[in-house]
């Protein structure tokens, strides 16, 4: 998809009939003045990635995980001003805002490095396996979480197996572990698993943070929805796996069977996510690369992971 220029005037969302639920990037800039944002509208970014326009003043955004060989978009982050301008990134590279709406995107997606976090881990890591990469492997998709802690529950509808929580519980554990086989990195993130919910609203804001399954397009394998406030905290983050899948693996096992998608794998990537750090695709090394092969483990967290985390957190 072609990029949209950034726009150099001020239009105006609030008056006007209302938006059709699903625009584009380029209605959006065309429509000005004289359409008025619906609290059902989104935006499309590609057939198979839109991001619902969040309230004033907050940012809302979709990263997806792919299956190998896909190129499509896999993320798009929102912002929506008081009068309703837009701000619109598309796997980080602004594509859509005036100027005072895309200072205030990159202003709340912004995130000062943890005091005392510097890459002076690199000694630690210099000994790592090749595939462990570099500690500057990192990328941060904006907001973190009050007191370091994502609290969330799981909706087990439509779950391929019964051992599937255990699996993504696990994904939870490996983004969260200070050390790996790739190195250390002190890290204060925690995950707070509540309960089960029967909450079922990938994509909307409900105030309630839901793991789950959802049915997707098969070439991706799970998406996160996250929302964050004016000040950079994360108030929401819901993740789904995709339960159209049908060659999910869900064992403990490190020997990933040929032909199947290592739901720990994925699940490491989408916690990763969840707590802040968005893809990394200049090195497939990493975690947060944002697409993965059938028959991969990759549930260790990587040297740039490993860092990222740690300076997050």
């Amino acid at each position: 998809m072609p990029a949209v220029a950034l726009m150099s005037t001020t239009p105006s969302f609030a008056a006007g009939v209302r938006c059709d639920s699903t625009l584009s990037p380029n209605e959006i800039k065309a429509v000005g003045i004289s359409c008025r944002l619906a609290p059902e509208t989104v935006v499309r970014v590609a057939q198979d990635l839109e991001v619902a326009v969040p309230e004033p003043g907050m940012v809302a955004m979709v990263q997806l995980l792919r299956t190998h060989g896909s190129a499509s978009p896999s993320a798009a982050s929102v912002y929506r001003a008081a009068d309703g301008q837009l701000a619109l990134r598309i796997d980080g590279e602004p594509t859509l805002g005036s100027t005072a709406a895309a200072g205030a995107l990159n202003r709340i997606l912004a995130k000062p490095e943890r005091a005392g976090a510097t890459k002076t881990q690199a000694p630690l890591l210099a000994a790592a396996p090749t595939w462990c990469g570099s500690y500057t492997q990192y990328a941060f998709s904006g907001g973190v979480w009050t007191n370091s802690t994502y609290p969330w529950t799981y909706n087990s509808k439509s779950q391929p197996a019964s051992d599937a929580l255990q699996a993504i519980q696990y994904g939870f554990k490996f983004i969260t572990d200070d050390t790996s086989a790739c190195g250390t990195d002190w890290t204060a993130a925690t995950s707070d698993y509540r309960g089960s919910t029967t909450r079922y609203t990938w994509g909307t804001r409900d105030y309630g943070n839901v793991v789950g399954w959802a049915g997707f397009d098969p070439p991706i394998l799970g998406a996160t929805y996250s929302w964050v406030d004016g000040s950079g905290f994360r108030v929401e983050v819901d993740i789904a796996f995709n339960n159209r899948i049908t060659n999910w693996f869900t064992g403990l096992s490190g020997t990933v069977p040929s032909g199947r998608y290592d739901l720990i794998s994925v699940a490491t990537h989408e916690a990763g996510h969840g707590f802040g750090l968005a893809h990394y695709t200049s090195s497939s090394y990493p975690v947060m690369y944002p697409t993965i092969g059938a028959g991969v483990n990759k549930r260790v967290k990587r040297s740039g992971d490993l860092t990222g985390m740690g300076v997050l957190y």
